[in-house]
């Protein structure tokens, strides 16, 4: 079952680790007959602990050893994956663990165990009566008592990255140099730090992906939601149903070399520049985890992990290193391949063995009403999901609901103190962002490939998604980089975003 559908149940992890550690059949532990699978008694385990009288002495802390020693016990199978047909199901000896873990009242265990209940191989109900037992919360399931966790952060163990690190290690041993220590006040704690279901490598990001013309293509419908980059007068169009099975798409447009990052959880993708902000290459794919439900990405060069939406390291020796945005529409082929006659677009023979239907790659997401990971807080000023298309200019950040940008078509308005324009040729058909620079556009005008904008002079402006472009004086105004994603991704990545409601 997917986590945070609906907030639902744990993840089952049981095939995972079969996967990874090529179990044929798990092994009782000492003490439980052969072949006896574990069996949930009838009573709680762990009763609430009982508070402890004003003259009783206060119990003594546990110490950083005694604590690491009970996270081994609990998952000794981290340190070597042979081990864990020792340790699979949990048995006797892991509810002895648990029993001291509780009786101890150290709130260093809360964030182990909140992980464990995530990943989750037959001890969901042993662990979700330890995490009641020692903060008196009761929530229905691991994705609310991360957001719980992260909105109520517990003290952490020492050495918990590395803990949790090697705990994932068991899905992909690239888990163990992604977690650290919180590296910057803005970016995710290890705690806050989501498994996405994927490891490390098992999204392949495309490079230097094969395109086709647009009357060559052969497989997509009018109606396929596709992102389209035009630099310098080159148009390319990344089909969501290609990109979000890759996460990454790294380009080069004749000369110009860009990167697509989609975020299935996100609702959206951006586009990138080649290079970092510091003018630094690197080479990036999915990292198989989630930070407040936001998909991360890391770098090969120094293991950073790269929020989708900002496009900024969050953690990691590159933390707070950008990479630019450049400019892109979502849209469909439909609209896209009748504005840009000579367009290419990624072709279907990718080199990798995947479902290209329309809607196959981020099909959980649409049965989702809700993110599908967990999400710490929520801005109530609009629902979650609700698709918004996000700017950011000199600092200020804006939102506007897709729908009603599509709705209205045009749109004047300040951010950040310049004055915008934003220009859509109808509903589901997509949006583009251009300096207004004083020029009031009051009607747009002619065909998908031949369209022009006029001014309140009328004066004619020819469209493209690079510029609106006079006809009469050839004056130029440039457009401006947005994406567009679920309003809970961008409210977190932005936090003190502006929206247009």
């Amino acid at each position: 079952m997917t986590p945070g559908r609906g907030h639902a149940a744990p993840v089952s992890l049981a095939l995972a680790v079969v996967a990874a550690i090529g179990l044929v059949a798990c092994v009782a532990n000492p003490g439980i007959p052969a072949g006896a699978p574990a069996t949930p008694t009838t009573e709680p385990v762990f009763q609430p602990i009982a508070p402890v009288e004003a003259t009783a002495a206060p119990a003594e802390p546990l110490t950083a050893g005694e604590i690491g020693a009970a996270l081994h016990d609990l998952v000794c199978w981290y340190d070597d994956p042979a081990l864990a047909q020792q340790c699979l199901p949990p048995g006797e000896e892991f509810v002895t663990v648990l029993q001291r873990v509780v009786a101890s009242s150290d709130r260093r265990f809360i964030a182990p165990l909140v992980d464990m209940l995530w990943l989750e191989v037959g001890w969901e109900r042993w662990v979700r009566e330890a995490l009641e037992a020692l903060t008196g919360e009761r929530h229905a399931t691991a994705a609310e008592w991360y957001a719980w966790m992260t909105a109520n952060p517990p003290p952490l163990p020492d050495e918990y990255a590395t803990w949790k690190g090697e705990l994932l290690a068991l899905i992909d041993p690239l888990f163990a140099r992604l977690i650290r220590d919180r590296a910057s006040p803005t970016g995710p704690g290890p705690e806050e730090l989501v498994w996405g279901l994927q490891g490390v490598g098992q999204v392949p990001p495309l490079v230097a992906p094969d395109t086709v013309h647009r009357v060559e293509e052969r497989y997509l419908s009018r109606g396929d939601i596709v992102y389209g980059v035009v630099i310098d007068g080159v148009a390319r169009a990344y089909p969501e149903r290609i990109v979000a099975w890759h996460g990454v798409v790294v380009d080069d447009l004749e000369g110009t070399a860009i990167q697509v990052w989609h975020c299935i959880a996100c609702g959206g993708a951006a586009v990138f520049s080649g290079s970092a902000a510091n003018g630094q290459r690197y080479t990036f794919a999915s990292s198989g985890l989630v930070w407040n439900g936001r998909r991360l990405f890391f770098d090969e060069e120094t293991s950073s992990l790269w929020d989708a939406v900002t496009g900024r390291a969050v953690a990691g020796p590159s933390t707070g290193t950008g990479l630019v945005m450049r400019t892109s529409t979502r849209t469909t082929w439909g609209e896209w391949s009748d504005r840009y006659r000579n367009t290419r677009v990624l072709s279907l023979d990718t080199g990798f063995v995947r479902d290209y239907s329309e809607g196959a790659a981020i099909a959980a997401d649409l049965q989702s009403e809700v993110p599908l990971y967990p999400v710490a807080r929520l801005d109530n000023r609009l629902p979650a999901k609700t698709r918004v298309l996000g700017v950011v200019v000199d600092g200020v950040a804006r939102a506007y609901p897709l729908e009603r940008l599509e709705a209205a078509g045009i749109l004047h308005e300040d951010v950040g103190g310049r004055r915008l324009l934003f220009l859509s040729p109808g509903p589901g058909r997509g949006v583009s962002v251009y300096e207004a620079g004083g020029v009031t556009i009051e009607r747009l005008d002619g065909p998908a490939d031949d369209r022009e904008a006029v001014d309140s002079d009328g004066l004619r402006w020819f469209v493209d998604e690079e510029r609106l472009l006079n006809t009469r004086n050839s004056r130029v105004l440039s457009s401006v980089p947005s994406q567009v994603v679920y309003w809970y991704a961008w409210s977190g990545a932005y936090p003190l975003t502006q929206v247009r409601e």
